[in-house]
């Protein structure tokens, strides 16, 4: 039996605790935040064993084989490194950290301490994306030309002091940015060879809104878009020489639309097994069962490539 630690107690992480009870290989075992409130409410939904205000003292608990990392964007590299150094192997939700050298020090942290890592992107792992990519092996929709995927909200309810508005690990590129842009990447096998972008800024400083233009090397053109301060229909296209693929709500997708030229089209269906933590939660049991360091779905070098494409976004961005 795995034994989790989680340390952050926001409403990710009562997802997250959810999901890992439907696991029979592991169990929530301790938690930890600064908060009393959290603490308290955490541990009468979930009953865990240990309750911790200090992280620190999380890390130190020999029980503890796991963590889950579930604070504000500018902890998670920081939290990651102690959590390795502890020997602990780490699940660290998204974005990794705020940018690719942040994510490079963790892969060295997790090689030095030969330590399991791996960034919560749940998508990768959702039994329905696997299919996708067979779709696109077996060359149905013929060579893809380009790709599109958007993740925008209107979130009306940002507290003032919120990370979302803080101007080092705040914004929509690091909150949704990198759904569409992990997506985009996993579907296409090439390089990004050009990145033109640009942003909207609202009155805390932060991007409320980006689209970015991605050029692979291989020919292939990505769209993606993030939004704080706007809706938009979430959903990814795929356009190929012989068809196109619409994936609805792609970063938890249960149903895929295969439109071929020829004016055939089918329609796959699968629904998620509990949820869409449930897969990234068993990626990783399933990791430590045969003693890996790194999922071989979600790379720490995938994370460093994801991450760059990420910066390179931020840095070509014209501002409005």
């Amino acid at each position: 039996m795995i034994k989790w630690g989680i340390i952050g107690l926001g409403n990710i992480a009562m997802r997250f605790a959810k999901s890992l009870s439907y696991t029979k290989e592991g169990k929530l075992y301790a938690i930890a935040s600064k908060t009393k409130d959290k603490r308290d409410s955490f541990y009468e939904q979930y009953n865990c064993d240990k309750v911790y205000e200090d992280y620190y003292e999380l890390l130190n608990d020999e029980e503890i084989d796991a963590v889950y990392i579930a604070l504000p964007h500018g902890l998670h590299k920081y939290w990651s490194i102690e959590a390795l150094r502890h020997k602990k192997a780490v699940l660290c939700e998204k974005p990794v950290g705020l940018n690719a050298e942040e994510m490079k020090e963790i892969k060295k942290e997790a090689y030095l301490n030969k330590t399991f890592f791996m960034e919560a992107m749940k998508t990768r792992f959702i039994p329905l994306i696997h299919t996708i990519k067979e779709i696109l092996k077996n060359n149905e929709i013929g060579e893809i030309t380009n790709i599109e995927a958007n993740f925008c909200n209107n979130v009306t309810d940002i507290k003032q002091g919120s990370y979302l508005l803080d101007k080092k690990q705040g914004g929509a590129l690091l909150d949704v940015g990198v759904y569409p842009l992990s997506f985009v990447m996993d579907m296409i096998d090439s390089e990004v060879d050009q990145v033109k972008s640009h942003m909207e800024i609202n009155e805390a400083g932060v991007d409320s809104y980006f689209k970015a233009i991605l050029t692979f090397e291989n020919g292939v053109i990505g769209t993606i878009e993030g939004a704080i301060d706007r809706n938009k229909e979430r959903t990814a296209i795929i356009k190929g020489t012989k068809g196109c693929i619409e994936i609805p709500i792609y970063n938890r997708p249960h149903k895929v639309i295969v439109n071929l030229n020829n004016e055939e089209s089918y329609k796959i269906e699968k629904e998620l097994e509990f949820d869409d933590m449930y897969a990234e939660i068993k990626e990783v049991h399933d990791c430590l069962k045969e003693l890996k360091l790194q999922s071989e779905n979600l790379s720490l070098n995938e994370s460093i490539r994801v991450m760059n494409v990420l910066d390179e976004i931020r840095k070509t961005a014209k501002i409005n």
